[in-house]
């Protein structure tokens, strides 16, 4: 018992959002007692979710005192951390999995190692809030606002609550889009591009991705976890999907344009030769 609660509290290290200190203390009171309004009360959850986990089984059932069901700090415990791995976006039946693994001597610290890597932004840029106005400022005001509103479609930018700033999501992106307006390239036209670059980037994306699902993960189909050992493998080898992806990527668009570039102005370059011929 004492391994399963050691077990609970590094989990709750790992995801938990109170510190760890302050769960050995709430474990540390086992005289503690909840009924079940009081339990979800004090966890910020209902009694309802409180009946469905354990109906799913991944909180166990109060000691029954009577007919009264009684909680414990454990019980407390489980809660939250139930609630912080729904917030990470795990489901009920991932996160009894999860447990069960746990309790069977899932290396916790290995299962980090791959919940890290593939919940860790792909990306070393982060969102910037400008106002609307500035973004206008940007694009020297050559942009319309129906523009805008298909920027908002791709998500290149979010609307903050106020609606006079926005998110810019890629600063990059944004202010490579501006040079190219500022040429006399019309904006609406570099979303079209983008929409179309989107498309199919994330073909590719998950067709590389299936193909390490088909060939990897597919041997431990029927598990409900990989063993402690293949973890660190697993994690190693999302981690250099990254820079394998944006070379393959950056090879194959630099060959693209290379191509491009000879096609379609090559012709025009020789155009201008000829007619400065001409002249002189």
């Amino acid at each position: 018992m004492q391994d399963s609660k050691n077990a609970m509290l590094n989990l709750m290290a790992q995801f938990g959002k109170k510190s760890k200190d302050d769960d050995k203390d709430s474990l540390s009171q086992p005289d503690r007692e909840y009924s079940i309004d009081e339990l979800a009360r004090v966890t910020g959850t209902t009694s309802r979710n409180i009946r469905a986990y354990q109906e799913k089984g991944v909180l166990q059932p109060p000691v029954l005192r009577g007919r009264k069901g009684i909680y414990s700090n454990l019980h407390y415990s489980r809660l939250r951390l139930i609630s912080d791995l729904l917030e990470r976006g795990y489901t009920l039946s991932t996160i009894a999995d999860l447990l069960n693994a746990l309790e069977d001597g899932l290396d916790l610290r290995a299962f980090v190692g791959v919940e890290s890597a593939l919940t860790s932004p792909w990306t070393d840029e982060t969102p910037v809030s400008m106002t609307v106005t500035d973004l206008y400022a940007l694009f020297d005001n050559k942009i319309e606002p129906e523009s805008i509103g298909k920027a908002l479609e791709l998500d290149l930018i979010r609307l903050e609550d106020d609606l006079i700033h926005v998110q810019v999501m890629s600063m990059k992106t944004m202010k490579a889009g501006a040079e190219l307006v500022a040429t006399g390239i019309p904006f609406e036209e570099l979303l079209n591009i983008i929409r179309m670059l989107r498309g199919n980037v994330e073909r590719v994306a998950s067709e590389l991705v299936k193909l390490v699902s088909t060939h990897v993960l597919s041997n431990y189909e029927g598990e409900a976890m990989p063993p402690n050992e293949d973890l660190p493998k697993l994690a190693d080898l999302i981690w250099r999907l990254r820079p394998m992806a944006e070379m393959a990527v950056h090879a194959e668009l630099a060959r693209a344009m290379e191509k491009a570039a000879n096609h379609f102005l090559g012709d025009r370059l020789e155009t201008i030769i000829q007619n400065m011929d001409k002249e002189s």
